[in-house]
């Protein structure tokens, strides 16, 4: 099956399935109250401290319950809630690494950044006409993409692709085999992330849940009537959070299928330990 093809088959098959894409909107939209309310939230009274606590704790859980649900209901072909629970957790625990060197990353660009600082603007006499633009500082511009690709392309698909990898089983299948044989399992995953195929199908979602809320929230408009400006804020709410929660279960639906064609194999050895257990 082709990628876009297969894109566009996650697309159909998300959209004929009501009660899963409600059940996922329900999830997604626990998950969004819960971060606004945690910035919202003020930390002067003793239990607004705790509730902040609380929310620290409940947002990646809810994250990743999000991502194990979405994962598992495309493998699946249904709920199973036990196992998404650990999915969730086994999720947590792969993602802390890929954290850490996504943050070592991000540091070294930092630091070699800094060695390349933009020229300083000269003060310059007022005078008529249009101010002149400045020239563009390249150095800026290309580590400014180098994040944007670290922090919005790379580490999500490595890490979508690592949950992919892990999913299904029981949690102390996460290291079946020892590290070893973890460790290859990661590298595969990673390795997969990056193919022609993952990058294509994360960058046909990311117009989706990126690009279109951005253009639905950051322009402004001139709009006459507080009624009919507050109508319109509330549209653009909605769109953008139509067009993120789509396009991320579409994005990481796409993502599972393709990853379950390419290596059927990995995923029957992660959960045969978990099955001979049962069987036994």
């Amino acid at each position: 099956m082709s990628t876009i093809k297969l894109f566009l088959n996650t697309i159909k098959t998300t959209i004929t399935n009501v009660g899963a894409l409600l059940i996922f909107a329900i999830i997604y939209a626990i998950l969004l109250a819960t971060f606004f309310r945690f910035i919202w939230i003020r930390e002067a009274t003793l239990w607004q401290v705790l509730f902040t606590y609380a929310f620290m704790i409940l947002i990646p859980a809810e994250f990743f319950i999000f991502q194990a649900a979405i994962i598992d209901r495309v493998r699946d072909q249904k709920f199973r809630w036990r196992a998404i629970m650990i999915d969730a957790v086994k999720f947590f625990v792969a993602t802390i690494p890929i954290l850490l060197l996504g943050w070592l990353l991000y540091y070294l660009l930092n630091k070699i950044a800094l060695r390349f600082p933009a020229p300083a603007v000269p003060l310059l006499p007022v005078t008529q006409g249009p101010p002149k633009t400045q020239p563009l500082h390249w150095p800026s511009l290309l580590f400014a993409t180098f994040r944007f690709v670290l922090l919005g392309v790379a580490l999500p698909l490595a890490a979508i692709h690592v949950w992919i990898a892990i999913a299904g089983g029981e949690l102390r299948s996460l290291f079946a085999g020892g590290a070893k044989a973890f460790l290859k399992r990661i590298g595969s995953a990673v390795a997969r992330a990056f193919a022609s195929e993952s990058v294509l199908i994360y960058a046909l979602g990311l117009i989706i849940f990126f690009v279109l809320p951005y253009f639905v929230l950051v322009p402004t408009f001139n709009i006459k009537g507080n009624k009919t400006e507050f109508l319109v804020f509330v549209l653009r709410l909605v769109l953008a959070y139509l067009f993120s929660f789509f396009g991320w279960v579409v994005t990481v639906g796409a993502l599972t299928k393709s990853g379950t064609e390419t290596a059927p194999a990995m995923s029957v050895a992660i959960a045969q330990p978990a099955e001979a257990e049962a069987a036994a």
